[in-house]
């Protein structure tokens, strides 16, 4: 069984489907690449998965059990964690109190969730920064932050929304590696990202929206020459 299933996903705002009828599952530590032109419904796509926006019609089911209806709190309690297109840290506190927030979901004693932040940061190459604010910190390191407070809570699926956006070559070498190190622990992965070098190189599997709907499926270096995915991006038309 899928550990994440979606079914016939519908999200409509006023005149404007936003989301439509869109089926996918993603399997047990599987890096799925979710793909598609500017606006064409992805971040709304991780907004219904994770309780922020309720959906229309349509089945949510992780480890086969619904989700839809859960405030993001509670999708959070289920093993569904996420980041955010823009970084979000809390810049008055040290990089170790931003991280202990997001622990204290699945360890209540701060002891407990302290020891666990640090072991966090620590794996994301964050530890020597833990005493920092997370104001002083480069946008390299708060995109580390960003999924070091997610990986905190405990995820069995983690939802990357353009981990990234705004990096220079280099660093989204380095951000690919993060990716990869974090399947390698037994978290699954849905990633949204317009970077085309790390969906070619990290994804299992790529799903590709377009106004909303999905228009192609499949292994990365099949699906971005498909003719529907290629009109979606380039205005090119299927022959």
């Amino acid at each position: 069984m899928a550990l994440l299933e979606i079914e016939g996903l519908t999200r409509t705002f006023g005149g404007l489907r936003a989301v439509g009828d869109l089926s996918f599952n993603v399997g047990e530590q599987e890096v799925l690449g979710l793909i598609g032109p500017n606006g064409a419904g992805k971040t709304t796509v991780f907004n219904l998965i994770t309780g922020y926006v309720q959906p229309s019609a349509g089945r949510i089911r992780l480890d086969g059990k619904s989700v839809v209806g859960l405030r993001p709190h509670a999708v959070a309690r289920r093993g569904i964690a996420r980041t955010f297109q823009i970084v979000k840290p809390f810049p008055g506190l040290t990089v170790k109190e931003n991280v202990t927030l997001a622990a204290f979901l699945r360890h209540p004693a701060r002891r407990d969730a302290e020891a666990f932040a640090l072991d966090v940061l620590g794996r994301l190459g964050l530890g020597s920064r833990a005493g920092d604010l997370a104001s002083q910190l480069t946008l390299l390191d708060q995109k580390r932050l960003e999924l070091a407070k997610a990986l905190a809570t405990g995820p069995r699926l983690l939802l990357l929304d353009e981990p990234m956006g705004g990096l220079n070559p280099s660093e989204v070498d380095v951000a690919s590696g993060m990716v990869e190190e974090i399947r390698r622990g037994g978290v699954t992965v849905i990633l949204v990202e317009h970077v085309m070098k790390a969906i070619m190189r990290i994804s299992d599997r790529v799903v590709v929206v377009n106004q909303g709907e999905k228009i192609a499926e499949g292994p990365p270096a099949q699906v971005v020459r498909e003719p529907a995915v290629l009109a979606a991006y380039f205005g090119k038309r299927s022959a």
